[in-house]
This record gives structure tokens, C-alpha cells and sequence, in this order.
């Protein structure tokens, strides 16, 4: 039985050997930098919507109504970080966190600023909630609507602030919000208000950055300010906007923010990616306008949110299956400059008319294909700095198909996304890489080597790849060498052993 044991040992030492030296050549030669805002990938949750972690705030709850509060809480945020920290994101946005007017779900009727949902928690429990994310290395964003409050909040029937609001019965873009009540940014006691709340929550709860949902009218000397003093009350503070139906990001270029929401953008994706063979054209050239604006602002990529219906019921009105739709959409979405901002239930193809309907809860049966493959995504964005960092070039864009380029240092990758109902084959001129490397698949696996001065990248009708150009594994001597070393080793493993067998039958 020793015999045996030792037997399997050594052949499983040979047969290893080859995939070690086989995985010893890393796809990426770019040493690790300093984590950038650029890098994150981020996951924006409605804390009434997302997990009850806490069953005694829930006295204002009524599951049979979708505009009453469903029970989420900071707690059950927290309980819930490892399932998102698994699936590769590394920042939260969490729905504003402020005291609101009754039934309030989605926290925008905001009473008073300096107090937390009762519903959602108490500030011992959103500070909970921030520590658990840093013991994770994440890191949480809140949303501060700056420009609206509820028609009920104290400061709109107090006569002495009667200039404190352009209209304390405004309309706004999103009409299941009703009617609201419109803060006059332009005032100074409005602003010193505004930023002193915004310092305060920083202080208090730890917060590492704000996005200012409502940002898309408000003035830019405002915004100059509120950032000025927000980065200086912490270092490396991120501010994020949102842009409107009627704005874009070029906008924002001077406003002191760091990234703005892409609603110009997603739109388009909306539209790209809800069928196959839709143009795609547009997407390339708003992608390419991000790129060129990157150092001035990032752009915040997405393909729903809070504001919108969900991308699900685009793709099923068109009848298509919504998991492989959002498996397009998000590689797209991962692999383009700016960052990713997935709205909570994209993972589990959550569905919904804007408003009320697209706030539906959680339920966490999980997609386990498209949980798996966002984790896949995820893992391959934060390891590869050319899908953050990397230059943009396009390539290619016709039919549904897109080929488009980032490069790094000393990384170089092609991303190519067939969302079409064919099998798509697009040549790539060696000249534009390097015809001594090969094109390596991270995704599907796939490889593409050059002949006659062309990379040939074959894809299945709905799939996608990222590739990494590497060292080819053909010219690899070494590689070679301990192949054909472990051939004779395990021929002359193998005479011995019938030797010894020999040997023992005779001397029986």
C-alpha cells in the first residue's frame, strides 16, 4: 500500500509541474499603485430596500405598500457587506441617511440634517455600519440631496428664512417625488447651512465621501465652495454629482467635484444593450467625450438608478433574457473609463417602472450566474490598472460589435463585446500591438495570435472577452523544456515500475 501511495504522489508532482510553470507568467506587469478614486467600483443601495437587519425601528412599515417603508436599516447593511465585498465592489453609495418626512423610504424629504432616519437606525449604527466597511477596505458614500428638502421641513415655515427657498412647492425630473421645496443656493446663509451639515456628518459618522444627487441646477459658485470645505474638513473627500435630462458631465468641469453621473450616458446604454444589434455608435462617441474630459472630472458610469426604470424592463419589454443583457451591459460598463456605479438588485435582474415600482426589496435569491460573473468583472478591474487608468482607443463598432483598446504603463488590453445574434470576427492590424505577442481571453478563455499582419478575434453571438496581450506561450523555451522533461520522467517512471513488477514475479 506504501508503494501505491508514494506511486500517485509522484505522478501527481508531474502532472502539477506543467500548470505551475504555466501560471507562474503573470498577465500584468504593472506593479500596484496607490488606490485612486478611478479605481472603485461602486454599489449605490436604497437602505429601506436593501436588508432589515434590525426588526425594532420597524414601526412605520408596511410590506403591502411599495411607497411605504420595507424595513431596510444600517444594520442590515452591515450584516450584508461580505456579499457585496465578494462580489468585487469596493465602494458603497447609500440613500440619504437624514430625518424625513413620513414615509420617506427613499430619503429625500429630508426634515432635519442633523439627524438619522429613525427608520433606518440611529448614528452609533450608521457608524457601525462606516467601520465595518473600512474593516473591509470599502468605503462609503452618502447621499446628500443639497438643493430640495421636504415641504414639511422646519426652515420652510419659519418667516425669518422666507428667502431661503426659490418655491417651497417646486416640481422636479423625477415626478414620484411630488412636490418639493426648492432651496435658493444663491443665498449665504443657505450655503454656510448646507456646507456647515455637510462637515458635521463627515465629523460624526466618518463618511469618506457625499453625492450630491440634486447637484444638476445647482449654482457652480456653490459647488466651488461646498467642495473647498468639505476636502479640507478630510483629506481625499469625494464628491460626486448627478447630472440631469437637461446637463452633462463638461458641465461640471469646474465645479470642484470629482465625478458626475453619466445620465447622457446611460440613457444611451439603456438603449445600446436592451436588444442585440443596436447601434452603438453614440455610446463610443459619449465614452470617447468622458475620456478626453477624465483629468478634469471622472465620469460615473451606469445603466439605472434611484432616478430611472430599471434597464430589466427595457430588456424584457423587448423580450429578451435580462441576465445575459446586463452580462453585456456590465463588461461594457467595467471596462470603459470612468467608474462603474451598479444600482442594488442588478445582480438579481430586479425589475420596475421608475419610481416606486423599480424600489422593490431585495430578496436576495440570487442569479448565480450573474452574481458569479460580476465577480469575475470585478475581480479583473482591480487587478488589471489599464481597465481604470488605461488610455481609450476605439477600434472597431458596427452591428453590435465593439472592439476598443486601453493601455497602461506596460499593460496593454483589447476589449471586444459582440452584442449582436451572430458570431462576429473583426481583425485587429498587428501593427497596432505587437505581432511577437498573442491576444490571451481572461473571460471565455479565448486566444488570438497574429498571421499576415492581423489579429483574427472570433466571438459567439452574445458574449464578450477582455484580452491581455502576453508573451507567446509557443515561444516559451523554458515552458517547452519542462514538458518534454516530464515526458521522460514519467516514461522512465513508468519502465521502472514494470521493471520492479517484473523483477517481483520472478522471484515469487
Amino acid at each position: 500500500m506504501e508503494g501505491e501511495a508514494e506511486v500517485k504522489k509522484k505522478l501527481f508532482s508531474l502532472v502539477l509541474l506543467p500548470f505551475l510553470l504555466l501560471y507562474a507568467f503573470p498577465v500584468s506587469a504593472v506593479e500596484k499603485e496607490e488606490r485612486m478614486w478611478q479605481d472603485e467600483t461602486m454599489y449605490y443601495l436604497m437602505t429601506d430596500r436593501f436588508h432589515n437587519g434590525n426588526s425594532k425601528n420597524d414601526k412605520e412599515i408596511n410590506n403591502n405598500d411599495l411607497r411605504a417603508y420595507q424595513g431596510g436599516d444600517f444594520a442590515g447593511v452591515a450584516d450584508k457587506l461580505d456579499y457585496l465585498h465578494d462580489m468585487g465592489f469596493t465602494s458603497l453609495i447609500i440613500s440619504p441617511v437624514f430625518e424625513n418626512a413620513k414615509s420617506g423610504y427613499h430619503g429625500y424629504w429630508v426634515t432635519d440634517f442633523y439627524q438619522t432616519n429613525k427608520q433606518f437606525g440611529s448614528m452609533k449604527e450608521l457608524k457601525h455600519l462606516v467601520k465595518e466597511a473600512h474593516d473591509r477596505d470599502m468605503k462609503v458614500i452618502v447621499d446628500f440631496p443639497v438643493r430640495q428638502v421636504s415641504p414639511s421641513h422646519p426652515w420652510v415655515k419659519d418667516p425669518a428664512k422666507a428667502d431661503w427657498f426659490q418655491t417651497t412647492s417646486g416640481k422636479t425630473e423625477e415626478d414620484w417625488l411630488g412636490p418639493m421645496a426648492i432651496l435658493n443656493l444663491e443665498n449665504k446663509a443657505v450655503q454656510q447651512e448646507m456646507t456647515k451639515a455637510g462637515q458635521w456628518w463627515i465629523k460624526k459618522a466618518g463618511v469618506d465621501g457625499y453625492y450630491l444627487s440634486d447637484s444638476a441646477e445647482a449654482p457652480l459658485a456653490f459647488l466651488q465652495s461646498f467642495s473647498k470645505e468639505m476636502k479640507q474638513q478630510k483629506k481625499d473627500f469625494f464628491l460626486l454629482g448627478g447630472s440631469g435630462k437637461k446637463s452633462s458631465v463638461k458641465q461640471f468641469e469646474r465645479s470642484g467635484l470629482d465625478s458626475v453621473m453619466n445620465a447622457e450616458l446611460a440613457a444611451q446604454l439603456q438603449e445600446q444593450f436592451k436588444n442585440v444589434k443596436q447601434p452603438s455608435d453614440e455610446g463610443t462617441k459619449l465614452v470617447d467625450e468622458a475620456a478626453k474630459q477624465e483629468k478634469a472630472i471622472l465620469s460615473a458610469n451606469y445603466l439605472d438608478s434611484i432616478k430611472t426604470a430599471r434597464f430589466t424592463k427595457k430588456a424584457v419589454e423587448e423580450n429578451m433574457f435580462p441576465g445575459t443583457r446586463w452580462m453585456m451591459g456590465l463588461t461594457y460598463l467595467y471596462t470603459v473609463p470612468g467608474v462603474p456605479v451598479v444600482y442594488y438588485g442588478s445582480e438579481v435582474a430586479l425589475n420596475g417602472e421608475e419610481g416606486a415600482e423599480s424600489h422593490r426589496l431585495l430578496s436576495f435569491k440570487e442569479d448565480q450566474e450573474l452574481v458569479d460573473y460580476i465577480k469575475k468583472i470585478g475581480e479583473l478591474r482591480q487587478k488589471l490598472p489599464a481597465l481604470t487608468r488605461g488610455s481609450y482607443e476605439p477600434i472597431y463598432d458596427k452591428d453590435g460589435m465593439t472592439v476598443f483598446k486601453r493601455q497602461y504603463k506596460g499593460e496593454t488590453l483589447i476589449v471586444a463585446v459582440n452584442n449582436s445574434d451572430k458570431t462576429q470576427k473583426v481583425a485587429v492590424p498587428a501593427e497596432e500591438l505587437d505581432d511577437n505577442k498573442e491576444l490571451r481571453g481572461l473571460l471565455e478563455g479565448g486566444l488570438a495570435r497574429p498571421e499576415n499582419g492581423k489579429f483574427s478575434l472570433i466571438l459567439d453571438r452574445e458574449t464578450a472577452e477582455i484580452y491581455a496581450l502576453t508573451e507567446k506561450a509557443g515561444a516559451n523555451k523554458l515552458f517547452i523544456a519542462a514538458l518534454a522533461a516530464v515526458y521522460i520522467i514519467f516514461m522512465t517512471f513508468l519502465y521502472l515500475v514494470w521493471k520492479r513488477g517484473r523483477a517481483s514475479r520472478k522471484s515469487s
